[in-house]
Formats: structure tokens, sequence, C-alpha cells
């Protein structure tokens, strides 16, 4: 009877998935919503593919998903992902079922499935992934993550103890999750080894999690990234098998040093968190047996999904940047200010959209994730101006304040629409625009909206 209940959830999907296709929707969704609706246990009778792996962490998914689909894909494999989807249990069912026959067989040789770390145990009990890649486990939305404990506690519950795992040997809390998986690969980044850490507000791990001694820093990056020690027991950062040794800014390459050799790859963004994705995604593909050539050309003709970065001229009057800044994250949100006061230039102006659009509607946005984010990078001369647009300007004018930013430098407005006309263009030539996943709509019609002033 539930086999049944099977095929039918599945028939019904995919003439649902045919039907939104038709009216020009992405289908990436709502098929798998209908089939878990008809049948919860749906995907308990999909066929694995040939090789399955599962992207998961806190911040770097989507960019560690499509690097690793690529690079499958120039070894010559058919690869199922939801790049274009949802993360959720309804996505990756969606995914898995529009790459299926309608008996359940899978199509394609490989599947790289980004997996949000809460749908774990709605997940991995069903599609039992071979490889999984963990990128961090770091603060996030205090509403849906609570904290790094209870996510770690969801990943060790959910994760199949014969999953091999992909894991940051600089993030102490990722390297302890699923003690049960024996089969573990570590990476990390040696090279550009800070000197003095950032002074940053979010700090999830300060004791050791074996004993409760002090962890002692050898260095620390961002937030909790690093490596550390116990101060009593001796519990460590482990030792990397993978690990980034060389960044050549000015030749755009980064050099990863394994047991095989040291191999050089193009450094297709500079963000000291996408060089540890990047990592991330070389591990899983040499332990899966990859070619250097496979591997070297995803990254030679690759880039970070336009969602989440893109840079554009505007005329011949200024560079644009656009950055994905996940509202509610403060980790993120803070790296993304720590690169742009690192990014080359003298007169930088920003449009800062980090408000959740979804929470302003209901007037319910707790803003305590504000006091985590650090701000002191936008202290920085080489920025001017910054404009935070939002119905929370004002809490953004209150941290700004406390941090000891000059009033000079900032407007606070409560509309987004038309605040890029704020935006001096004469002025500025290095302008960024911040936003939050749900603003996307809006960043990007004040970026048509400054392209229009700029071709005038």
């Amino acid at each position: 009877m539930k086999k049944l209940r099977f095929y039918f959830a599945m028939t019904v999907a995919k003439i649902a998935a045919f039907g939104l296709r038709m009216l020009g929707r992405n289908a990436s969704y709502m098929p798998g919503v209908i089939a878990l609706k008809i049948a919860p246990d749906f995907m308990k009778y999909l066929k694995k593919p040939e090789l399955l792996i599962c992207v998961t962490g806190t911040n770097g998914k989507t960019t560690t998903s499509n690097f690793i689909t690529s690079a499958l894909r120039s070894a010559g494999y058919t690869v199922t992902n939801n790049s274009f989807g949802s993360n959720v249990q309804a996505g990756v069912a969606a995914a898995m079922l529009l790459n299926s026959t309608l008996s359940g067989r899978h199509k394609n040789r490989a599947a790289v499935i980004e997996v949000d770390e809460r749908s774990s145990l709605k997940v991995y009990p069903y599609i039992s992934p071979d490889y999984i890649v963990c990128n961090n486990v770091m603060r996030d939305s205090i509403k849906r993550n609570a904290h790094t404990q209870f996510i770690s506690f969801i990943l060790t519950k959910a994760i199949p103890e014969s999953a091999a795992l992909i894991l940051n040997a600089d993030d102490i809390i990722s390297c302890g999750i699923a003690p049960q998986c024996k089969n573990r690969i570590y990476f990390g980044v040696d090279a550009e080894r800070p000197e003095r850490e950032e002074g940053v507000k979010a700090k999830d791990i300060v004791y050791c999690p074996h004993c409760g001694g002090l962890l002692e820093k050898e260095y620390i990056r961002y937030s909790h990234i690093g490596r550390v020690r116990c101060s009593q027991c001796g519990f460590a950062s482990p030792e990397r098998d993978f690990c980034v040794t060389d960044i050549d800014r000015e030749n755009e390459t980064f050099t990863v040093t394994s047991e095989k050799g040291s191999e050089q790859f193009k450094l297709v963004n500079d963000n000291i968190v996408n060089v540890y994705n990047f990592c991330g995604c070389i591990a899983l593909l040499e332990t899966i047996g990859l070619k250097y050539d496979d591997i070297s050309a995803a990254f030679n003709s690759g880039e970070i999904v336009k969602t989440r970065f893109i840079k554009e001229k505007l005329g011949d009057k200024a560079e644009l940047t656009m950055i994905l800044a996940k509202g509610q994250n403060p980790v993120a949100v803070s790296r993304v200010f720590s690169y742009v006061s690192k990014t080359p230039g003298e007169n930088k102006c920003l449009l800062l959209f980090i408000d959740d659009k979804a929470d302003n509607i209901n007037n319910v946005e707790n803003t305590c994730w504000l006091y985590d984010l650090d701000y002191e990078p936008l202290k920085d001369p080489s920025i001017g101006k910054m404009i935070f647009a939002g119905k929370r300007c004002l809490d953004q004018r209150l941290r700004c304040e406390m941090t000891g930013i000059s009033p000079e430098k900032t407007v606070f407005v409560p509309e987004l629409k038309n605040s890029s006309e704020l935006i001096d263009l004469d002025k500025y030539g290095d302008i960024y625009i911040l936003y939050d996943n749900y603003l996307m709509d809006e960043a990007y019609r004040e970026e048509k909206a400054l392209k229009g002033r700029c071709s005038k």
C-alpha cells in the first residue's frame, strides 16, 4: 500500500512539475511539497545514484555544491543538484524526483545536494549520502538555529554512520559532529596566518568540549575559525589532510597541499571564507578520485553564483559590487563587512539592505543578532559613506553609534526604494550593495536604477 502511495505521489508530482514549467515557473520546490504531502516517506523509495554527495553547514553550502557539481560534470558525470531550489526537505525531494523515473530509478550518475542543517533529520535517514561536506557550524539565526550545540546535536543524530565526512579542521565545532562516522577527511587554510585576532564579538566556543578547560589559540581568523588547543587535556584542532598553503592574490591562484603533493588552482574569489569553501571542494573531489585536470577546469571556468557576488562597471563612472549579506546571521554579515573594508579603493560608498523582509511584514524581528555583528570594519578610512535602508534603520543607527562610527559617514532611511539616489556617483567610484537573502529583488532594482543614472 505504501509503495502504491509512492507511485501515485511520483505521478502527481511530475504532472505538477510539467504544469508549472508550462506556466514559466521554476518547479524546484512545489513538486516536492506535493509528493511529501501524499507520501511522507516518499524519499525512502527513491533509488540512490551511483554517487550521492551532500553539502551542509552554516555558511558556504551553495558555493561549495556548485563547484563540486561543475567539477563532476567536467569529469563526464551527469549530475543532479538543487542549486535552483530549496535546501530543505521539499526542495531535496523535488530535485531527486525530477531526475528520477516513475519507478524511482535515478537518471543521473551522481547527485550533489545542498541540505539545510535543520532539515538533516528529515533528509539523511532517507537518502543516506556517500559523502557529506560540512564547511562550518557557526552562530546563525537565533530564531531557527538557537546555538551551535543545538545544530551539532541535530547533525550528529541525523548523519548515518556509513557516510564519509569532509570537515573543516579549522572549525573545532564542526570537527566534533557525528563521531559515529569513522571515515573523516580534514581540510583547512594555513596560508596568511593572522598576526592578531580581529575584534569579533561572537564567540561560539571558548572551552574544551571534552574537559571544559580553556582553549588556547594558536591563531584565530574570525569567530572561532583557526587553530586551538586545550590547556588541560591537550585536545586540539585535527591535522589537515588538505591544506591551502599559499594564496597568490596578484596572480589569482591558490595552492592546496596534501599527501599527493602541491597543486595550484585559479583563485575565483579571494574572500578567505570562499578559500575555505574551495579547499573543502578539492578535498572531496580528490577523495572520490577526480583528476587534477577536471578539478582545475571547474575553477578555471567557475564563478561565485551571481545571487551571492557580482562585480560590474557602472558606465565609466564607477564600479559596483553586490554581495549577499545573510540577515540574522551575524558571522556571515561580519565577514562581508570585513571583506569590503579590505578591498582596494580609497573612497567607498555602501548601500546596506540587511533588514529581514519577512519579519518586517509582521513587525516581530528580533534585533539581538545586531549585537553579535561586528561593525568595527565599517570604521575603515576607505569607507566614505554608508546608507542603511529599511524599517530597522534606526536599530542600525544605534549600533553604529555604539561602535563609534562617525555620524558624518552614515545615512539612515526607512524606505528601500530609491535609496540608491542618495549615492553621489561623481564622488564615489567604488560602490557596494550589501543585501539580505530576501531582499535580492529590491537590491537588483537599485542596481538597475544606478545603471540608468550612469547611462545618462
